[in-house]
């Protein structure tokens, strides 16, 4: 049963880290990420705020009008710089494609997960390192591997990019829903390493 709950965690991390598109708004919009938050986020003041943005639309037109920009400028191109890149060798080498880009491809490798030429950003994009969570929650005995890889690849530079888009988002939908992530991978790992410790869940 939690092996499902995280892989549909994970898979809906990803989701909300990928450029926003009209099926994206609409999960909003009805109110499925709203109820997803609020079973991960005891914040219920920010819920509410988080609940009171999405009401203040009129369409699920103009909400996603709203992420595309706010997306584009947070994490695509601003002037005069980007502000939160969504990549781990920003932080780790100012430069995208770096090496912790080629370490990343080659865990990849090793698990048989292959990133589709389809897809512009590189392989250590937040989104495509949560995807890739998602798939290897599907493999057995891998409790090690995830660990690893949540500490070493996510966690060591998100608190960096927390600030940031903290600091440069308008409104507050990337604020909550990266500070949601933070707090569940850390989470996450916990009860993990209880379970390689021995103890029961």
């Amino acid at each position: 049963m939690r092996q499902k709950e995280r892989e549909i965690i994970y898979k809906t991390f990803s989701k909300l880290c990928y450029y926003p598109d009209e099926e994206l708004a609409n999960l909003i919009k009805d109110g499925v990420i709203t109820e997803f938050l609020i079973s991960l986020n005891p914040d219920n003041n920010e819920i509410q705020k988080f609940e009171e943005w999405v009401n203040s639309f009129n369409s699920t037109a103009e909400l996603l009008e709203e992420l595309q920009v706010e997306y584009t400028s947070l994490f695509i191109t601003n002037f005069p710089s980007v502000p939160a890149p969504m990549f781990k060798s920003y932080y780790f080498e100012k430069e995208i494609f770096g090496e912790s880009t080629e370490r990343i491809m080659d865990i990849y490798e090793q698990y048989d997960f292959k990133v589709s030429e389809l897809m512009k950003e590189p392989a250590d994009h937040l989104a495509i390192m949560l995807e890739f969570m998602y798939r290897i929650i599907q493999i057995d005995n891998t409790y090690d591997v995830q660990i690893h890889f949540i500490n070493d690849e996510i966690l060591s530079w998100m608190k960096h990019f927390e600030k940031n888009v903290a600091s440069a988002s308008s409104n507050l939908f990337y604020p909550i829903i990266i500070k949601t992530i933070i707090n569940y991978l850390k989470n996450d790992i916990t009860q993990f390493e209880t379970k390689l410790a021995g103890a029961e869940l």
